[in-house]
């Protein structure tokens, strides 16, 4: 008989019933069968680990386990259940962005993910099964948690191993076992660089606040950012209109910044970024047990959150209309109900709502509840697109210039007079967002300290612009005979002209958009609507 050399694993289900295990084993036995593990499955049966010759032994094994009284079903497995839940751990803990050390009752090493190797310059293989002192060095706070079973927090570490001087922050929790018993410790490494880049962006995020943080010198913004500030410190509910990428969370960060409740919390959710249980469960909170995952204890929804300051929810036109009657409910009551829960939670929160959506067309149609809308609607702000105020182009591009190269630790570039008046001419449809990814794409693709129209030409869309200038004999010529026409009417016959003019010369709704500062749309409604044609290439 050939010696057993191949690993299987089979799950049987089956009922309960006595001598049940003792025939499933007896019969493994006789077909040369040698048993690794078992593992029962509460409620269905048990999984076993076994050696046999090859496939034709598994298989029969398979033909005649179900033959047994009480074997219900009989299939191979990949893993024992403890190997799959072993795996799935091991998983879990290498993705995560903090490094992980696990330690056994004796202190030593029994895990530890690929980011806390990069931390300590070690091997995974190196380490396991070392006392945790070869690694944390002497007296880590992690064999006290062992010891006392109290958890620490955030302490600061730093010691020289081979030249390299390791720091990180570390917090640590016993793990405890059957009767409270200690059985290990895990704890969690962050290294220092890490926390100061996080520190940096928490900070950059802090000097993005304000309103002399918003560069502009258009006229139009400096009405709005004027309005803005008065509103910021009366804590009534504001709206803010306008495009994506126009800058709706800054500008309310800094009606934050500048209100009463400045020195709160300033909490921003955007409301199409999560489905509607999730959003629902992030704003309100939840109870504990109030669903499967629900953390022990429940858990803060923002609005808890931001209790004596700010929540901004952006994109509240993607909230639906189930969502829109709790909001509108904590709007006119100021209290909460957590998710689970029945009891009511009061809060003081200013609410800043931001949409690119047009609210009043959704009011038609019954997307947009309108008791909801005139609750949000208290002071409504619009921000206007980089097409609506070009002189603040160059600023913006300068700044962000700025802040690109400081982030991506290149050095300083500036834009020439020539490559920033070719910016100010495009109609940047993505506004502050479409114009900074340009920028970072022209800082990362040059070398040259000077960022010139012939860059704009080679990496981007914008040195292709067509002149957009229409002069000497383009220029317009307008019948102003008495009885003066409507002024309705001039305007109409002005842009009727002028689009025919541009579409003569670049014949697709995009191109002309381009030129005239609008979105392909816009110049597909207005063909329509002087019963214009696209001229034929």
């Amino acid at each position: 008989m050939s010696t057993p050399t191949h690993e299987y694993v089979l799950q049987l289900d089956h009922l309960d019933r006595p001598g049940l295990g003792y025939e499933i084993f007896t019969l493994m036995e006789q077909n040369g069968v040698d048993k690794i593990a078992m593992e029962a499955i509460p409620g269905h049966g048990m999984v076993i680990k076994f050696r046999c010759a090859g496939d034709t032994e598994a298989r029969r094994l398979l033909e005649l386990l179900p033959q047994i009284s009480g074997v219900q079903a009989v299939s191979f497995r990949d893993q024992m259940p403890h190997e799959e839940r072993e795996q799935e751990l091991a998983a879990i803990l290498n993705a995560v962005s903090e490094g992980i050390i696990a330690v056994d009752h004796t202190g030593r090493i029994r895990h530890i993910n690929p980011v806390a190797c990069l931390i300590f310059g070690c091997r995974e293989a190196d380490v396991t099964g070392q006392a945790a002192e070869m690694l944390l060095g002497d007296n880590p706070p992690l064999l006290r948690t062992l010891a006392s079973g109290q958890s620490y927090h955030l302490k600061e570490r730093q010691f020289t191993r081979q030249g390299r001087t390791v720091r990180y922050l570390s917090s640590g929790v016993p793990v405890p076992g059957a009767g409270g018993r200690i059985i290990g410790a895990v704890a969690t490494i962050k290294d220092f660089r890490q926390v100061e880049e996080m520190i940096a962006k928490v900070d950059k995020l802090r000097r993005l606040t304000t309103f002399d943080d918003i560069v502009h010198q258009s006229e139009n913004m400096q009405r709005l950012l004027q309005r803005a500030r008065t509103v910021a410190r009366s804590g009534s509910t504001v709206l803010l209109r306008g495009e994506s990428g126009t800058g709706k969370e800054l500008l309310a960060s800094a009606i934050h910044m500048e209100g009463l409740g400045f020195s709160a919390p300033f909490v921003a959710v955007n409301c199409a970024a999560l489905p509607d249980t999730l959003l629902e469960s992030e704003l309100f909170g939840y109870e504990e047990g109030a669903f499967t995952g629900a953390v022990r204890g429940g858990k803060k929804g923002l609005f808890e959150q931001a209790d004596g300051g700010t929540l901004f929810l952006d994109e509240i036109g993607e909230v639906s209309p189930a969502l829109q009657v709790k909001l509108l409910r904590v709007l006119q009551q100021n209290v909460i109900r957590r998710l689970g829960g029945d009891r009511e939670i009061p809060v003081n929160v200013r609410i800043i709502a931001a949409t690119h959506r047009d609210l009043e067309d959704m009011l038609k149609t019954g997307r947009f509840r309108e008791d909801l809308y005139y609750r949000l609607n208290v002071i409504p702000l619009s921000i206007p697109p980089l097409r609506e105020r070009r002189e603040d182009i160059p600023l913006i591009a300068h700044r962000l210039l700025q802040r690109i190269c400081t982030r991506l630790h290149l050095p300083q570039r500036r834009l020439t007079p020539e490559a920033a008046a070719l910016l100010t001419r495009s109609s940047w449809p993505g506004n502050i967002r479409q114009l900074e990814n340009t920028l970072e794409r022209l800082v990362n693709l040059t070398d040259a300290a000077e960022i010139l129209p012939m860059h704009l030409q080679d990496w981007t869309e914008v040195g292709a612009l067509p002149d957009t200038a229409i002069t000497g004999a383009d220029a317009l010529t307008l019948p102003l005979t008495e009885p003066w026409p409507p002024l309705k009417q001039l305007v109409a016959t002005v842009e009727k002209e002028v689009l025919r003019r541009v579409l003569a010369q670049h014949p697709s709704s995009r191109a002309a958009g381009q030129v005239l500062g609008v979105s392909n749309t816009t110049i597909l409604n207005k063909i329509h609507e002087y019963g214009l044609e696209l001229p034929r290439r």
